[in-house]
């Protein structure tokens, strides 16, 4: 099973992965929400995420120093193969088509997708100096 995150794990876990190691009251002052969230709040997620295995704490005293304990590129991977098999069908040309049939790419992306195909083609082709 992949690591889901949204709404307001994502947002603390993007403040752990930024900050590496942050209390309950500098995670909340960092989250970038729609809407704040109690200190409480931000506590109780959090020890939640802990008991999923997200996050890990430490004591310092009596505070809990909070930190990511999967890594960003992990969730990232997890949550868009996911969303590629439930979405697309296990299709990676349909999520690209996807993507740039919807939203508008400018040249200078544009630009940057091709490079980062070429970039993939070369590795495959020549994995050793990949």
């Amino acid at each position: 099973m992949g690591n889901r995150l949204y709404g307001r794990q994502l947002a603390i876990m993007r403040v752990l992965w930024k900050q590496g190691d942050a209390t309950v009251a500098e995670v909340q002052s960092e989250l970038e929400v729609e809407r704040p969230l109690a200190y409480s709040t931000v506590a109780t997620v959090l020890a939640r995420m802990e008991r999923k295995g997200l996050v890990a704490h430490r004591a310092e005293g009596r505070t809990f120093v909070y930190r990511a304990a999967v890594s960003e590129d992990g969730v990232g991977s997890s949550m868009l193969g996911e969303l590629i098999e439930t979405v697309f069908g296990g299709s990676s040309t349909q999520l690209v088509s996807h993507l740039l049939e919807s939203r508008e790419v400018d040249s200078r992306e544009l630009g940057e997708i091709k490079k980062l195909v070429e970039q993939h083609e070369k590795k495959r082709h020549n994995p050793r100096k990949g």
